[in-house]
């Protein structure tokens, strides 16, 4: 088994801010998160820490406000053990950047986190240009996680988790894409979780069909297909739920080794252990890639939270691992 491996993608559960069933157990359970569970299912997979955020839809922006708080203390207790991702109040966006600089600042947040719309908004929108602005200039990272609210129409009955959130990640990035926002802000770094969600087995069509010369698809920024495949590849994409081949060797078209990241997605609700165990062991034995490039999958998001790195003792990347995946 791997050892010192780091998760990129965990979730916590402040108090008052939303409960649900805990990992592996079935439906219905009320749970309140404990940071000993997360503890122990690292220990149990040779992973040394965890990123942690909580991405619940949370409505009321004093008590995201105090989530985060919760997450500073959260690794104040086991700061070997945690890094805390800020997660930011995206509908009011000026409240948003005061959230930024209160988290990196005060709270020792390694980055932020957001989800991908917020009442239907998409984060294209003009009014989140604060955010991308204050992000940029401190050329911080960022964790875009979908929500699984607001698609009773299209969820057909069933949860928003199953097909709903990971193209959601796709609209909103292609929203983002077409509004020029990764055009205006090279310097923040992007995390989408879940693989990119349904983004890399789309960059094809979105490749071909979104420049297309001959106008029916609104492009008023004119962005072309070489802009959008440099852009996929700038952005880092963690395995959580995506484990398999079916989800990385789309990612693997888009990107480099080096910028897919190991995420376990535990501590999100609706993420049973049996789970994380499946996509951890598929990661873990993934062909495509080679054996010293499986194992960096494990320490490739040090280089994108260096105080983080270096708190917890393991020293980041000097750079990738220089055999390409075929």
């Amino acid at each position: 088994m791997a050892k010192n491996w780091i998760d990129a993608h965990g979730h916590f559960v402040a108090p008052g801010t939303g409960t649900g069933r805990a990992p592996g157990t079935e439906a219905g359970l009320v749970w309140q998160f404990a940071p000993e569970t997360s503890i122990a299912y690292m220990d149990r997979t040779g992973v040394s820490a965890q990123i942690v955020s909580n991405c619940n839809p949370i409505s009321n922006n004093d008590l995201m406000v105090a989530s985060n708080t919760y997450g500073a203390s959260l690794v104040e207790t086991y700061p070997t053990r945690f890094g805390f991702l800020a997660q930011l109040p995206m509908s009011e966006p000026a409240r948003a950047v005061t959230e930024i600089r209160r988290g990196l600042d005060e709270l020792g947040a390694e980055g932020c986190a957001i989800l991908s719309n917020y009442g239907g908004v998409y984060l294209g929108d003009p009014r989140f240009e604060p955010v991308w602005a204050e992000l940029d200039r401190r050329e911080a990272t960022l964790f875009l996680h979908p929500t699984t609210r607001g698609f009773e129409t299209t969820r057909l009955g069933r949860s928003g988790a199953l097909i709903e959130a990971p193209f959601d990640t796709a609209r909103t990035v292609v929203d983002m894409l077409y509004a020029g926002v990764f055009r205006r802000y090279q310097r923040f770094n992007l995390i989408l979780a879940h693989g990119g969600g349904a983004l890399p087995a789309l960059a094809g069509r979105l490749m071909t069909l979104g420049p297309y010369p001959l106008g029916w698809v609104a492009n008023p920024l004119q962005v072309t297909a070489s802009e959008m495949r440099e852009t996929f590849a700038r952005f880092y994409y963690d395995t959580g739920l995506a484990g398999t081949a079916h989800s990385l060797d789309p990612v693997l078209d888009v990107t480099t080794p080096d910028h897919v990241l190991y995420g376990a997605d535990f501590g999100a609700p609706c993420t049973h252990i049996e789970v994380c165990d499946f996509h951890l062991a598929a990661t873990r034995g993934y062909e495509r890639l080679t054996p010293a490039q499986r194992e960096a999958l494990g320490t490739n998001v040090l280089p994108l939270f260096p105080n983080f790195a270096k708190r917890i003792g393991m020293a980041p990347h000097k750079g990738a691992i220089p055999v390409a995946a075929e």
